[in-house]
């Protein structure tokens, strides 16, 4: 007697979650969302909604830190702080004449505050993009070289992107603190506790950096990528913690060293 051979049911396809359920997902149940991003087709929209969404709170946060006096007072005063310092690093060198430096220093009065305004809003248009495509492809390489993962590199760029739900209202947090404060370097990091901030005091960079929406961020993307390259959890975490103690050290230390 012949038999019917017995069809295997397809698997269920998996649909992507809805716009609402991801920007839960984010900050409620992480894993469950970045499984369905490992599951589901390349969806633009993970990496393109957050970061405009980023972009527009950022523009309009700069837009009030530029319009208050005192927050543009001391933009003003830091940005002319730092161009003399490179200005008398180029007559040190030989590079600039003290009349060209004359010069620059009444173009760059004459700027005011519309260059601390156009400044302002480049780094919150432009920043969102550069954080995004190169942090997703310094997460990609970390994937592929370190933990053997062939995952897409826009696979990695949804991972990052989605994250930047955290960064939009840590841009609104910064900014409410540093108008409540009246002061440019107020931000949700040890640096609060530090009366007289200065870009060039190391230990007051590396308080900075200890910022509550950073380490926010490293876990939930830690989590996206473990998910992403079905890899370890806590493994993740760790590699991507060390990337950033790395980068930090460099940032405080060696660009600062460069600057000076």
């Amino acid at each position: 007697m012949n038999e019917t051979p017995v069809q295997a049911t397809p698997a269920e396809e998996v649909k992507p979650m809805s716009f609402s359920d991801k920007l839960v997902g984010v900050f409620a149940s992480p894993s469950e969302l970045f499984d369905n991003v490992r599951q589901t087709p390349p969806t633009s929209s993970n990496w393109v909604v957050p970061t405009l969404i980023l972009v527009v709170v950022g523009v309009i946060m700069a837009y009030l830190m530029t319009s208050n006096p005192v927050l543009s007072d001391q933009m003003k005063r830091m940005a002319s702080e730092q161009m003399e310092k490179g200005l008398q690093k180029q007559i040190a060198a030989g590079k600039m004449t003290q009349e060209q430096a004359n010069q620059a220093r009444d173009q760059m009065a004459g700027m005011g505050q519309t260059g601390t305004m156009i400044f302002s809003y480049a780094s919150a248009i432009i920043g969102p993009f550069f954080a995004l495509f190169l942090g997703g492809l310094v997460f990609w390489l970390l994937g592929k070289g370190v933990m053997k993962a062939t995952v897409p590199y826009m696979k990695v760029v949804e991972v990052v992107g989605l994250t930047f739900f955290i960064a939009t209202i840590e841009s609104v947090v910064t900014t409410i603190l540093a108008i409540g404060m009246s002061s440019m370097f107020a931000s949700p990091s040890l640096a609060l506790f530090i009366s007289d901030f200065s870009l060039e005091n190391k230990m007051h960079l590396l308080a900075a950096s200890v910022n509550v929406f950073t380490f926010w961020t490293l876990a939930v993307t830690g989590i996206g990528l473990a998910r992403l390259f079905q890899k370890d959890t806590p493994k993740v975490l760790v590699l991507i913690f060390a990337l950033w103690v790395l980068w930090t050290i460099f940032k405080v230390f060696g660009l600062t060293a460069l600057r000076g």
